[in-house]
């Protein structure tokens, strides 16, 4: 979740968000996956494709997460954000099925910036790919996973800071 954070807060920048939505953004990239304490290290870790049931019970994690997170009180502004971090901007993404500015916005925030981590790390279901692979992944699900104009503004996020994000990883 670190780089979540980082591409977060870089992307907060780019954007100008206000420093209430810099702060709601920042809490919601570290708390997001919580959920996932839920989900057994079988299915976490599983290098073959999930089976149905198995992807039903990972989908769950952003319900999980919010149930995880409402008894804090100071934690209950990221609530949106976390359970529609999922969606996608054409409407097919979970738990809801929202579409474009149905999703809360800085849930559109967000699905970027952890998908393109998600796309840029060793995960044991997915080979790494290189940052200008995750930028053409990037370009190529705009209006389908992404909002278009939050894909683009982290491009340009990750070609001014691509040196940055090799020396930390």
């Amino acid at each position: 979740s670190e780089r979540v954070v980082l591409y977060s807060r870089l992307l907060a920048e780019k954007l100008k968000l206000s420093d209430e939505d810099k702060k709601i953004l920042i809490y919601s990239a570290y708390m997001h996956d919580i959920g996932k304490i839920n989900i057994s290290k079988e299915i976490l870790t599983k290098r073959m494709p999930l089976t149905e049931d198995e992807w039903e019970t990972l989908k769950k994690h952003p319900e999980d997460g919010i149930e995880i997170i409402k008894p804090v009180k100071s934690l209950e502004y990221t609530i949106p954000i976390i359970l529609h971090h999922h969606e996608k901007y054409n409407g097919t993404g979970y738990p809801e099925g929202l579409k474009g500015e149905e999703i809360p916005y800085l849930a559109r925030v967000l699905c970027v910036v952890d998908s393109f981590d998600a796309m840029t790390s060793n995960r044991p279901y997915n080979i790494r790919r290189s940052y200008e692979q995750g930028v053409e992944e990037l370009r190529k699900f705009k209006e389908i996973q992404f909002d278009p104009n939050i894909a683009e503004k982290f491009i340009e996020v990750i070609n001014e800071n691509k040196s940055k994000f090799d020396n930390l990883f």
